[in-house]
């Protein structure tokens, strides 16, 4: 790996801390997002320089999450993780119930009686820049499912015609 990776996987790790998730789960979701195949856990401790017994917990989380995925192979009683094809939308869609928190409680305050117009406005601008942002994203998520949905439909084609 070089180190242009290790520093997007670091990278990965300090946003995902900056999240209140451990700086391993992010690391360990950079390095499937750049990894072309499933990784065993040994894999993923040896590559982040890391005890498996961390990546474990933490590669659980992000499967609970559905960031990641674990996958087997024939032969073989390795548990291996890779991204999951919707990471994106799942990713989105948790920042959307964030986001949708905040325009609720703000909303909230506007059923007080605040007798300030400035106060009022301000939180109405709050209110309504928040539904903005949330219809956005959840615009492009609608989009995203819609591409890899057909995505998807290829690639069974693919394999089918193969």
């Amino acid at each position: 790996m070089n180190n242009d990776m290790l520093d997007f996987i670091e990278r990965m790790g300090l946003l995902s801390e900056r999240d209140g998730f451990p700086r391993i789960a992010g690391r360990i979701f950079g390095l499937a997002l750049l990894s072309p195949r499933a990784c065993s856990l040994d894999e993923i401790a040896e590559q982040l320089g890391v005890s498996k017994a961390s990546v474990s917990n933490d590669a659980r989380m992000l499967e609970k999450l559905g960031m990641v995925e674990r996958v087997s192979r024939p032969g073989d009683r390795k548990d291996y993780y890779q991204i999951t094809r919707d990471s994106t939308e799942r990713s989105l869609a948790t920042r959307i119930a964030h986001l949708r928190t905040f325009e609720e409680a703000i909303s909230d305050a506007l059923t007080m009686p605040i007798e300030h117009h400035d106060v009022r406005d301000r939180l109405e601008v709050h209110v309504a820049a928040y539904r903005a942002v949330i219809a956005a994203l959840e615009g492009t998520v609608a989009a995203l499912a819609a591409k890899n949905e057909t995505s998807t439909r290829r690639s069974k084609a693919r394999d089918a015609a193969q």
